[in-house]
């Protein structure tokens, strides 16, 4: 560990990839541990064998600089030992039954922070490396920097749930027990944990946060989607029932449109956005992709501002916002030397395709 001091302070890369699995696995952390994980996962090349050690700026876990956050460091370090991950997989048996296998490791075995504590240095947990390196499939991308300007974890599971169903022909609805789950809100108990506490036979869920479903939207799904609103996973989200209980939640993803202020920029038709989007809804002059759209190619793509307007006046909103998620979600397979330069003749070979 002693050579891991001497590491570098790299800049991480933009996409971070997880399987599908560790996405879906149950957790809940704080957001400033949460940080720590995000920004550990930007280290990580697709040509990696193995998770080497990572040296974390303080300043990059908080929202606030300073001394204080300084001083917490020691706090910090202890409480990303404390944090686990438990991973559902699911697996036939001899007799050909499904089972379900649970992996529930920590994400941190050892942090260090340096004498003037500006830094950790940490590594992920080797046993988490089935599920960061070497993917063939069933894994989901995301933008580093749009993961950490995440205020919450309930934002972040959900942006992350809603990402990796976001080429299925239609949503799928997620149980609110698996939900809960996933969150760490509820926790599964073994027999022997159920009998300890003194549990009837069948009942090994122990409630730990928000036990009533009104609680349950206002807290997390409410405060998730305030927060997404502005994102490229806003959402909205049907209550599926029981009879008067809540059985399944299903996540959309809401592409909207918004007019901005200096260019007048032609509405797609609701036919057209159907067309392009048959499972998503999209309500009219509520509807804010176009912000967006403009963002991915001034921000992330360095377009300029001849560019923007040509592919505004000739694509949807709705059809940048799309090819930008499947670049996203694709770049480790293409071959390319400039991000800009490729996604600029996607784009082109798109409005060749409209004349």
């Amino acid at each position: 560990m002693n050579d891991s001091l001497s590491i570098p302070v790299k800049q991480p890369n933009k996409i971070v990839t997880q399987h599908n699995n560790l996405i879906n696995s149950y957790f809940d952390i704080p957001t400033v541990q949460l940080r720590a994980f995000i920004y550990a996962l930007g280290y990580i090349h697709k040509d990696d064998k193995e998770l080497t050690h990572v040296k974390i700026p303080i300043d990059a876990l908080h929202s606030s600089k300073g001394g204080k956050n300084y001083k917490q460091v020691s706090k910090l370090a202890a409480e990303l030992q404390e944090i686990k991950f438990k991973v559902e997989q699911k697996s036939t048996s001899k007799s050909g039954k499904l089972q379900k296998t649970f992996d529930s490791m920590v994400i941190f075995p050892t942090v260090r922070y340096t004498e003037d504590s500006k830094y950790i240095i940490t590594k992920i947990n080797s046993d988490l490396a089935p599920y960061l390196l070497d993917l063939k499939g069933n894994y989901t991308q995301a933008e580093l920097e749009q993961l950490l300007s995440l205020k919450t974890i309930q934002a972040y599971r959900i942006y992350m749930f809603i990402k990796q169903g976001l080429y299925k022909d239609k949503p799928t609805p997620i149980s609110y027990r698996k939900l809960r789950l996933m969150l760490g809100l509820d926790i599964e108990l073994d027999d022997e944990e159920r009998k300890k506490r003194g549990k009837a036979d069948g009942d090994n869920i122990e409630v730990v946060k928000y036990p009533l479903f009104a609680e349950f939207r206002r807290r997390i799904l409410e405060t998730a989607k305030e927060e997404l609103k502005d994102t490229d996973m806003a959402f909205s989200y049907q209550i599926n029932k029981k009879g008067r209980n809540v059985d399944s939640i299903t996540f959309s993803l809401v592409k909207t449109i918004d007019i901005t202020p200096d260019r007048a920029i032609e509405r797609v038709s609701y036919a057209e956005q159907q067309n392009l989007f048959p499972t998503i809804p999209v309500t009219g002059t509520d509807t804010k992709v176009t912000n967006n759209a403009i963002r991915i190619m001034k921000d992330k793509y360095k377009f300029s501002s001849e560019q923007i307007e040509k592919y505004l006046k000739h694509l949807s909103p709705l059809t940048i916002t799309k090819a930008n998620n499947w670049f996203s979600t694709n770049r480790s397979t293409l071959n390319f030397t400039s991000e800009s330069e490729w996604f600029a003749k996607h784009l082109d070979n798109k409005v060749q395709k409209q004349k």
